[in-house]
């Protein structure tokens, strides 16, 4: 059997809003705290095609999944109570912020919906009723933190240990997750970034980056 070692990747898992050939695409954003109903693996669509025709064409470098979550707190263009199904793809596996009830999710309401690459943060109630990310979402061992990461008071814990990735509980181990206790099998946490400070990074970082146009912090009180 033939194989062509091409590298090629599906619209809907790109990881910016572009087409293959560079040129931008029109697609809009929706931005939301959402909480997870569900996260399946999909079937990998190249070796799907290749059962059917003999040959493989392409290679997919990453794990694709399809995720179900309930907006909870609109930021940008979702309908809050709705239910938004799309699809992820992650070159390392199980996605992490799928293993904690809720996401801030920045996903791209194409016809099929996907979410921007990596762009999802695990968020957490605050005890006066914020949400936040545990720890910083900059993270690098080697470098300064961010200036937003601040003490914060979570009342409950934010998932249990075993819910945890192999990796994480390494890197909680090894001292690297400073803002983070587990005990008694419960994860608790200490402090973090409030989520307009979460948005504004993540627009004004990666989004930007990707071209992705993003508004301002709408300036809704977070809520539960």
């Amino acid at each position: 059997m033939r194989t062509k070692c091409l590298l090629t990747l599906i619209a809907a898992f790109v990881c910016s809003a572009a087409t293959l050939d560079g040129a931008a695409r029109e697609v809009d954003t929706a931005v939301f705290v959402g909480e997870r109903i569900s996260i399946r693996p999909m079937p990998d669509p190249c070796r799907a095609a290749a059962s059917r025709t003999g040959e493989l064409t392409c290679i997919t470098m990453d794990e694709l999944f399809k995720a179900r979550y309930r907006v909870v707190q609109n930021i940008v263009g979702a309908e809050e109570g709705a239910t938004l199904e799309f699809d992820v793809a992650d070159h390392y596996g199980f996605p992490p912020f799928g293993r904690f009830r809720y996401a801030l999710l920045f996903v791209a309401m194409d016809d099929a919906p996907w979410l921007h690459k990596y762009q999802a943060i695990p968020m957490h109630l605050t005890a006066d009723k914020q949400w936040a990310s545990c720890g910083d979402i900059r993270f690098d061992p080697d470098g300064q933190p961010s200036a937003d990461l601040k003490a914060l008071r979570f009342p409950q814990p934010i998932a249990r240990e075993a819910e945890l990735s192999t990796h994480m509980r390494a890197s909680y181990a090894a001292g690297e997750l400073p803002h983070m206790r587990i005990a008694r099998g419960q994860v608790w946490c200490s402090g973090g970034i409030l989520i307009d400070d979460v948005y504004r990074t993540v627009r004004d970082g990666v989004m930007r980056a990707r071209e992705v146009p993003l508004p301002e912090w709408p300036g809704v009180a977070a809520r539960p």
